[in-house]
């Protein structure tokens, strides 16, 4: 595929990504494209304390340890990432950048504006994850895939059924536009429009989608499905299960206010519970 510059970002604090979570994130990285750069960035902990807590509580050492802890996980994740990828000759290079543990979303979100794509995989509290993926859609500019990793399951060996959420919207559109490297590959392209959801998406909305994907080899299929009052989330979660789809592709809905990202209902249910790999785009 020709994604051609990839980061893949690795949990370092609290809840490093796991072995095998970071195996599969290799493997589905490997899949987009032919280049990889991992960045696990270490923890540091700034400290406003007086002596006598500091004596008393010992926050100063609490904080080395964890610091310790931190850069541990990272140089364990990229010593295995880099060997995982040049075995499957994907290695681009590593990142090991220091950050306070607040302010690594916003680090890895400047880091991606110079690629192409951003691999986020859930560990197995996905809290700060999520906080990762909502920076890169409001700040990178770059398209995402998040996906929660399965140790039963590996990662698929190819991207065979891609899944469209198609309204007719900017954000749809410019989610179709970063995902076209992977569209070209699918063996199966599904653009799904889901009814009495908003007023855009009609019947007839995918038509035109439909003609410009096919400008540009993809052949593709329009499948409607009528939410019948469920949360879009659910709608998609079962449309993803019934055709397998290995990737989700959707506009990412929200803005980003002081700080806080305040996201669409769609949004925020892929973000915490993807069903398969997800692109977002906003």
């Amino acid at each position: 595929m020709a994604f051609q510059d990839i980061l893949l970002h690795l949990e370092t604090y609290p809840d490093p990504t796991t072995d095998w979570a970071a195996d599969q994130a290799v493997a589905l990285c490997g899949v987009l494209g032919p280049q990889v750069t991992a960045v696990a960035a270490h923890a540091t902990i700034a400290l406003k304390t007086n002596r006598l807590a500091d004596f008393a509580l010992n926050f100063g050492e609490l904080a080395r340890s964890e610091e310790a802890r931190s850069r541990a996980a990272a140089d364990h994740l990229l010593d295995r990432f880099e060997a995982a990828a040049v075995a499957a000759g994907v290695y681009g290079g590593r990142l090991s950048p220091a950050a306070e543990m607040f302010e690594v979303p916003d680090l890895v979100a400047r880091l991606s504006r110079t690629r192409d794509l951003c691999v986020v995989p859930y560990a197995r509290d996905p809290g700060p994850q999520q906080g990762v993926a909502e920076a890169l859609i409001f700040s990178s500019g770059r398209p995402i895939v998040i996906f929660r990793p399965d140790e039963g399951r590996p990662a698929p060996s190819a991207i065979e059924t891609v899944v469209v959420a198609w309204d007719g919207g900017g954000a749809a559109a410019g989610a179709v536009a970063a995902a076209l490297p992977a569209l070209k590959e699918a063996r199966t392209v599904i653009v799904l429009t889901i009814l009495n959801e908003k007023p855009s998406a009609t019947p007839v909305v995918a038509d035109d989608l439909l003609r410009h994907l096919a400008r540009h080899g993809i052949e593709a299929e329009a499948q409607a499905f009528d939410s019948a009052g469920a949360k879009i989330g659910s709608v998609l979660e079962h449309v993803v299960e019934r055709t397998g789809a290995d990737l989700l592709v959707m506009g990412a809905f929200g803005h980003s206010r002081a700080r806080e990202f305040v996201l669409g209902g769609a949004t925020r249910s892929m973000i915490e519970a993807p069903p398969t790999a997800v692109l977002l785009a906003h």
